[in-house]
């Protein structure tokens, strides 16, 4: 049977139709959007998962470990991150979230480094979900972060933040700070405020380190910077004695500068007036500097602004210009008051009068390392200017002396530490009341900033309690929390110098006998009462070390045995220099830099008492 070719002809166009469009339908889906078919049929066996990075270490400058990450445990996508010293050092470490990240302290400011690089994987699933091992194809591999070295010494770290617990119970204050420089380095040793919090309780708040964060008025330790631009400056003469118009000066009469609790000093020169810690004096000689002056001395030292950018939280405090001053400003800015700092900034420039002058930025981080242990940054100290001469340095190392042993820091004296003396300035500042409009006498910030040694200082140390009940003057409160916290340093084996021998100083069981601190006739009787033989080494009156010789005999040194002569320093470091040096009081002077090429008095000569040791120093030698 013939179909009609009409019939044909519409079947025959059909078909055509139908192919045509097969055709573009194939075309379409292997040359159009094959890229897009394949992924959709590559999403259902195949998924990207990232590889996590593990984030570095934090460590302190003897390699303990302040914040590592837990061992990976399976089918875990992110590594916890754990402290193994508990709360030492919180507030600077600050703590990571729960996405690994770092949300405060140091483990935020430089999460970036510490956190490393995030890989990325894709694995193979079958039609359950569930992976096939073998056909993982790692796109990039994950980088680990970078370890962070600090200048923090554990075990002062550990020995200051006893020392805040303990005095924050004993004197009833909201809370206590502390710090410890090296002040030929700008190393911050130690850093603490108590309360503090737990990095490992995912609960605990984090709270900031007030040696950073905390601004206030410093009060009377203020005085040891108005004293060097005084000095500097060559505006004052130290020995001139000045009128302390029986603790009430009336510059004008609109202004009455007081003594604290208007107490009539009397007539006094400028370390007087230091130890007594007059308002009346270093008003004047804030006076006799002038606005301009004094507010360029003061703006150089980092008063008023930030002093490093490695820690989170630190604020710059405040510091008026010259135009904006009011008739009492100067005079107040004088004895500490007008004008905010922080803790740090007020350690720092004690740094330059233990260090021969120079202001030295902190340094927190002392270097980066990677994930196997290489360095790859040092962070070297800067030293940010010199602000006053070596000799105006010294002469307020022995100013500051007078304010431990005749002056308002009696207290810091140490009767354990035989041979070691300690200098500083005590504070004690009334807070600004905003709703009284006034400075509130019941609450107060009391202070104590130290030098350890006095003459020869390895250690600038500052202690601040805020809101102080039991007592408020610095020099009782922050004084002695001081003393306990060098007590320890140098009692302790691992950091005690070595000049001082502080490992023979310990209880000899074998003679059943405790000589230390005791009188050579003391000494005597008590080793002839326990049969124990004494070796005697030195012509001093008190023994300030003991050396086990044998189960039945003791050496004991006395306290003029220290250094009787002049030890050979050329070559050394200034810093090795007066390590050795240490604690013999000898008042050193230096100039240059770099290492000892002339010493005077000469290597074995014999020492006088009062005698001064001067060094030339040269770089490259």
């Amino acid at each position: 049977m013939r179909l009609p070719s009409g019939r044909i002809s519409i079947l025959f166009v059909a078909l055509l139709a139908a192919m045509l469009f097969l055709f573009v339908s194939a075309t379409t889906i292997q040359v159009v959007n094959t890229e897009s078919y394949q992924k959709k049929a590559e999403s259902k066996a195949i998924s990207n998962n990232h590889i996590y990075a593990k984030r570095g270490k934090i460590l302190d400058r003897n390699g303990q470990v302040l914040a590592d990450i837990a061992p990976e445990k399976e089918g875990k996508w992110l590594y916890p991150r754990i402290y193994p010293q508990g709360k030492l050092a919180s507030q600077i470490l600050g703590k990571v979230g729960h996405d690994g990240r770092g949300i405060v302290g140091l483990e935020n400011r430089f999460d970036k480094q510490l956190r490393g690089r995030i890989g990325l994987a894709r694995i193979t699933k079958d039609k359950n979900r569930k992976q096939i091992y073998g056909f993982d194809q790692v796109m990039y591999q994950a980088l680990p972060g970078d370890n962070m070295v600090l200048t923090i010494d554990v075990s002062m770290q550990e020995i200051v933040e006893k020392a805040l617990k303990d005095g924050v119970e004993e004197f009833k204050s909201l809370s206590a700070s502390a710090v410890i420089l090296d002040p030929y380095t700008g190393d911050v040793l130690a850093a603490a405020t108590y309360p503090t919090f737990d990095p490992n309780d995912k609960k605990s708040s984090p709270t900031d380190c007030d040696i950073f964060g905390f601004a206030y008025e410093p009060g009377s330790t203020f005085k040891v910077v108005t004293a060097m631009a005084a000095l500097q400056e060559n505006l004052v003469d130290p020995k001139s004695v000045w009128h302390g118009e029986k603790g009430a000066w009336k510059p004008h009469p609109q202004i009455t500068i007081r003594e604290h609790d208007g107490k009539d000093l009397g007539d006094m020169d400028m370390s007087m007036a230091l130890a007594k810690s007059s308002n009346v004096v270093f008003a004047k000689i804030a006076d006799s500097i002038g606005e301009e002056n004094f507010y360029k001395f003061v703006r150089n030292f980092g008063f008023g602004s930030k002093s490093t950018d490695e820690i989170q939280g630190e604020v710059g405090g405040s510091l008026k210009k010259p135009y904006e001053f009011d008739g009492r400003s100067l005079m107040t800015m004088g004895f500490g008051h007008a004008f905010m700092t922080t803790p740090i900034q007020v350690a720092m420039a004690f740094g330059a009068v233990a260090n021969g002058g120079y202001l030295m930025k902190p340094r927190i981080i002392k270097e980066w390392q990677d994930s196997s242990g290489m360095v790859l940054e040092k962070n070297e100290p800067y030293k940010v200017r010199r602000m006053v001469s070596e000799s105006v340095a010294a002469k307020l190392r022995e100013m500051l002396r007078g304010v431990v042993s005749s002056g308002t820091a009696l207290s810091v004296n140490s009767k354990i530490l035989p041979g070691i003396e300690f200098s500083g300035k005590t504070g004690t500042a009334e807070k600004y009341s905003q709703e009284k409009r006034g400075y509130d006498r019941k609450k107060q910030v009391a202070s104590f900033v130290g030098l350890a040694p006095a003459m020869n200082p390895r250690y600038v140390c500052m202690v601040l309690l805020d809101e102080p009940q039991t007592r408020t003057a610095g020099g009782v409160t922050a004084g002695p929390i001081f003393r306990r916290i060098m007590e320890g340093i140098y009692t302790h084996p691992a950091l005690s110098p070595k000049v001082y021998r502080m490992q023979n100083l310990q209880k000899q069981v074998a003679c059943n006998v405790d000589l230390l601190g005791k009188s050579l006739q003391e000494a005597e009787k008590l080793a002839e009462n326990n049969a124990c033989h004494l070796e005697i080494s030195g012509e001093g009156e008190k023994v300030i070390s003991v050396l086990k010789k044998t189960s039945d005999s003791l050496k004991i040194f006395l306290s003029e045995d220290r250094i009787l002569s002049m030890p050979e320093l050329k070559g050394l470091s200034l810093k090795d220099a007066l390590g050795i040096l240490g604690e013999s009081n000898i008042p050193v002077e230096f100039v240059g830099k770099g290492r000892i090429v002339e010493q005077n008095p000469k290597a074995n000569t014999k020492l006088e008492r009062g005698q001064v040791c001067k060094l030339v120093l040269k770089e490259d030698v």
